[in-house]
């Protein structure tokens, strides 16, 4: 099924009176690209968090303070209305929001042509039902920072990306009504004992799953929390950077600190590299080994091991009707002769021993080893010198900035403490590892889960439902198996196409995916450029739109940030190839080389919001010819719409 946006519409919303932006042709046909530059102030992250609301629901969940942030600027309106069309194959389906700004209520409702008027509530087709949960549409409809997540080593953003744009969350729904199947079979079920013993059973065991959806919800605050604070982190830090661009003799050198930092990063990971690879040779590692070992090879010499006659030649003899020395075997004689041949070796043993031999005598000590862990050595050495002079620098322009210098880094500094002390809780909630004695089944959802089942089988033995438990498990062991196998395959193929296209999109660089492990992990490298990791998060998003059995549109906020020309250019080759439609609200900054990649393109369009001179509303200009000459005049503009 193909999904797309032909349009969405605002009215008394913030600074937008009444505004319709279209995604389609005069003809009503869709269009593939459309660029949308906001200036600042005219509602561009307003946009995102609206599209988002209405699509997964949540608007309607919005608390009054949220909702009434959205009031008009500067004039009277007691409402506000957002709506998006959005067709499904050739169905359309229209979604108002609407915002009652003096109770502070937001209310969804859909309007299609078999329903013919407004249902409350979001409807869509019946294979869509239950899809659009907020896990699932943002992964279509995110900002440049929501991309990079797919490289964070702290986010599972990858591993649930695949989960939810391949619907294998739906296996999750499949065990959870299992699991309500055993509860109602149970239920309507006899005892062995007595219906108190049972009833405390059944206590115990809903104290359990009450401790684990509290634990569920707690990690879905954490992540929540440790996402919030890392994009203020990430606005503070730019924010600091910009402060520090000022002072350009001491930001330059900065940026060269951290050229070299890198660098010297990428020189100790293939030095490490280098050094596992040798370790895997044990004569390498000191001479004594070395020596030992060729003694060993001298030893199976002059045994003559091993031996020229195997085991193969008895158990063959054993078989003949006379011996090689002319004599009859009878049983008594193949009986002994066989017992005879376990002195032996077989000849796939015998090939095994001559390459051990071989390898053996090959064992020949050199300081390879030594003199790789002495260059190690001398990249730590001069990464801790890089360090020093960036933390000098750090400081000198820390006094050049003045206060607003030291009050940003301390708030980066208090949210950078957060984020470690919600990363030591989730780890806690979510850690598997047995010999940790901080974990318990009140804390850890392991624990807790294994006094569940526990539970579990206690109660079928009182209901005498073991057989019924016994399914439940076997038919949960499948779909957990199923999803597993699904899972890695997916991955595997997932791996390949990302980096077919990575050769396309890096080609300054060597770089490639070697797993997907929660979040995406490069082989031979711990972190890669802002630039790279887009490229590569999109190239992974590339891969996953292009496959999928549903086909949604891709709504990005901000989608190069700060890529080099180059692989903006490479992105805007792969973009109208994976994806069915865009809509980038792009900065002014990202014209160059990325959207005027598209100037030529009959199927791509060019909107252009700016502020109203005349009044408190916006305008909007189509086409080209504003879009570019708005850019250039805009250069420096970062776009920072609320």
């Amino acid at each position: 099924m193909k999904m797309s946006i032909l349009g969405i519409e605002y009215k008394n919303i913030r600074k937008i009176a009444d505004l319709k932006l279209l995604f389609t042709d005069s003809a009503g046909k869709v269009i593939k690209n459309t660029f949308i530059m906001m200036a600042n102030g005219t509602g561009k992250t307003t946009t995102m968090v609206l599209l988002k609301g209405v699509l997964d629901g949540k608007a309607s969940e919005w608390e009054a303070e949220e909702v009434k942030s959205f009031a008009p600027i500067g004039r009277k309106a007691d409402t506000g209305e957002f709506n998006v069309t959005v067709q499904f194959d050739d169905k359309q389906y229209k979604y108002f929001l609407y915002l009652d700004y003096w109770r502070g209520v937001a209310t969804i409702k859909t309007t299609t042509i078999e329903i013919g008027g407004q249902e409350r509530g979001r409807h869509f087709p019946n294979p869509l039902k239950d899809i659009f949960t907020s896990e699932f549409v943002r992964r279509f409809i995110f900002d440049g920072e929501q991309v990079k997540k797919s490289m964070d080593s702290n986010s599972n953003e990858a591993e649930e990306t695949i989960k939810y744009l391949y619907c294998l969350d739906k296996l999750d729904n499949i065990i959870a009504d299992n699991q309500k199947i055993l509860a109602e079979i149970q239920d309507a079920e006899g005892t062995t004992g007595s219906n108190g013993s049972l009833s405390n059973l059944r206590t115990r065991q809903r104290r359990f799953l009450d401790i684990k959806r509290n634990l569920e919800k707690k990690a879905e605050k954490l992540r929540k929390n440790i996402e919030e604070c890392q994009k203020e982190q990430t606005d503070k830090m730019a924010q600091r950077d910009t402060l520090d661009r000022k002072y350009k003799e001491l930001s330059e050198t900065k940026q060269e600190i951290l050229k070299e930092q890198q660098h010297n990063e990428d020189q100790i990971n293939a030095q490490i590299l280098e050094i596992l690879r040798l370790v895997k040779s044990p004569y390498l590692i000191c001479a004594e080994f070395s020596e030992r070992m060729y003694e060993l090879a001298d030893g199976m010499t002059k045994l003559k091991l091993p031996k020229n006659i195997s085991k193969d030649f008895f158990v063959e003899l054993a078989d003949s009707k006379t011996c090689v020395c002319g004599r009859e075997i009878g049983e008594k004689e193949r009986k002994i002769i066989l017992e005879g041949a376990n002195r032996y070796l077989g000849s796939d043993k015998q090939a095994i021993l001559n390459v051990l031999k071989s390898s053996l005598k090959g064992s020949l000590y050199d300081e390879g080893l030594l003199k790789s862990f002495d260059e190690l050595k001398e990249l730590c050495e001069e990464g801790n010198r890089l360090q020093t002079r960036l933390n000098n620098n750090a400081e000198k322009l820390l006094a050049a900035g003045g206060e607003e210098a030291f009050q940003l880094n301390e708030e980066i500094n208090k949210l950078r403490e957060k984020i470690v002390v919600a990363e030591s809780k989730l780890e806690i909630i979510e850690s598997k590892d047995e010999s940790n004695e901080e974990l318990t089944d009140t804390n850890n959802l392991y624990k807790a889960e294994l006094e569940y089942k526990d539970y579990e089988e206690k109660i079928a033995a009182a209901t005498k439902t073991q057989e019924a438990l016994y399914k439940k498990m076997v038919v949960e062991t499948l779909l957990l198996n199923i999803r597993k196998k699904a899972t890695a395959e997916l991955k595997k193929e997932i791996i390949r196409k990302t980096n077919e296209k990575l050769q396309k999109v890096i080609t300054d660089d060597l770089i490639e995916v070697e797993s997907i492990d929660r979040y995406i992990k490069l082989k031979g490298k711990d972190a890669a450029s802002e630039g790279q990791t887009l490229g590569i998060a999109y190239c992974f998003l590339g891969t996953l739109f292009e496959d999928a059995d549903l086909e949604f549109p891709f709504v990005i906020d901000s989608p190069t940030g700060k890529m080099d020309f180059d692989k903006r250019k490479a992105v805007a080759d792969i973009i109208p190839e994976v994806f069915n439609q865009m809509i980038a609200f792009v900065q002014s900054a990202e014209v160059e080389h990325f959207a005027n990649k598209f100037y030529d393109r009959p199927d791509t369009q060019f909107l252009t919001i700016i502020a109203s001179p005349k009044e408190n509303d916006v305008e909007i200009y189509e086409g080209i010819e504003f879009f570019d000459s708005y850019q250039r005049d805009n250069k420096g503009d970062g776009q920072n719409a609320f």
